[in-house]
């Protein structure tokens, strides 16, 4: 029981085999042992961890004897003596060999010495190592699934490229859907109607963009720096949110000196946040946006009074590409906001309280030689 306790848990075949050398010494009494696993692609077993004084050979071919041997047997059984120097120098008086055994195939095994004392292996021994192989291997077979799963995730059939900009994608259908949502209340309205075209407009041309990096078979290079109105854009980024029936939008926005960087890259971070903020909030809530100025840098900052980030998630996984608390989220738009910010020479902090709220702050480096202006709100 110990040793499957110590066993869950573990991530890499690697530390695997370290665990198995460690413990199967410490529970049997043997002077040495050494766990050999196969070798991706290799038809042979790469030592991987061993404990004690003998030199193991360091790859033993999946055709050599000893595999060949624990192929034949369920149970561990002593390995014969003309096998003995194929995998210690010097060879070893006595050894055992125990299979890493799955579906008729062999995953490694573990080569273990005389025991200390000087007994020989009991039926008990033999119990407790052959339950140990079984553990090992289904530990091995649990490492290569989440492996494959992760591979499946990053490169299958939506490959980065394709996740990202389906992402930004998504984000525009979010935002024509607020608009349309919307015009069946505020059609009418002339400064509706004039937001409601300039929104359509450039939404419909970021998607003519975005659709044509589909075809693409790496990701673009950031965007040709500019000039950027930071109000400007935050206002763009925000409009179809502005109307959102649930969502009460604060904007305190002060005019201040320009960014320079890649402006598209910047107003997906702004809808990045601000939509995951509009959806953590479950019934009505608010979302507040501030821009501000703080030694040199220009601050934007996205609050809610969402469900909040549980502390776990949030100090290992948050930045984390494909990782996401969302049903049926991709896990992308925050790991994209990140690198957008720090490619920009900026940083993104966060803070959040479960069922409080979150709010996230992008600090970016200002231009100099620009008139600033006083503070001014939008609602």
């Amino acid at each position: 029981m110990t040793f499957t306790s110590r066993m869950n848990g573990l991530r890499r075949a690697d530390e695997i085999g370290a665990r198995l050398a460690e413990d199967v010494t410490r529970a049997s009494g043997a002077t040495a042992a050494a766990v050999y696993l196969a070798d991706p692609g290799q038809a042979s077993y790469r030592l991987t961890a061993n404990v004690g004084d003998p030199r193991f050979a360091e790859v033993i071919d999946g055709a050599a004897a000893i595999p060949s041997w624990l192929r034949m047997h369920a149970s561990p059984v002593p390995l014969p003596a003309e096998f003995l120097s194929m995998v210690t120098l010097p060879a070893l008086p006595a050894a055992l060999g125990v299979a890493i055994p799955w579906r008729g195939g062999l995953l490694g095994f573990i080569v273990l010495g005389p025991l200390g004392t000087g007994a020989d292996y009991t039926a008990e021994d033999f119990e407790f190592l052959r339950t140990v192989g079984e553990q090992a291997a289904t530990s091995m077979i649990a490492v290569r699934l989440a492996d494959a799963a992760e591979l499946a995730s990053h490169d299958g059939p939506a490959a980065p490229v394709t996740r990202a900009v389906i992402h930004d994608i998504k984000n525009s259908v979010s935002a024509l859907s607020l608009l349309a949502d919307n015009a069946t209340k505020h059609l009418a309205e002339p400064e509706f109607q004039r937001d409601a075209l300039i929104t359509l407009s450039r939404t419909v041309e970021r998607m003519r963009r975005l659709l044509g990096k589909l075809s693409a078979t790496t990701i673009e290079p950031p965007g040709r720096g500019e000039l950027i109105d930071l109000r400007e854009l935050i206002l763009e980024a925000t409009t179809p949110l502005a109307s959102d029936g649930k969502v009460q939008l604060v904007r305190r926005l002060r005019p201040l000196t320009h960014v320079y960087g890649d402006r598209d890259a910047l107003l997906r971070v702004v809808e990045n946040l601000t939509t995951n903020a509009a959806e953590s909030i479950d019934r009505e809530g608010t979302v507040t946006i501030t821009l501000g100025e703080d030694q040199g840098y220009a601050v934007i900052s996205v609050a809610d009074t969402g469900c909040g980030i549980p502390d776990e998630y949030r100090e290992r996984h948050l930045f984390s590409p494909f990782r996401s608390t969302k049903q049926g989220g991709w896990g992308v738009g925050l790991y994209q906001t990140k690198q957008a910010v720090e490619s920009q020479a900026g940083e993104i902090l966060v803070e959040s309280r479960e069922g409080r709220g979150t709010t996230f702050t992008v600090k970016l480096p200002l231009c100099t030689g620009v008139e600033s202006h006083p503070l001014e709100s939008v609602r």
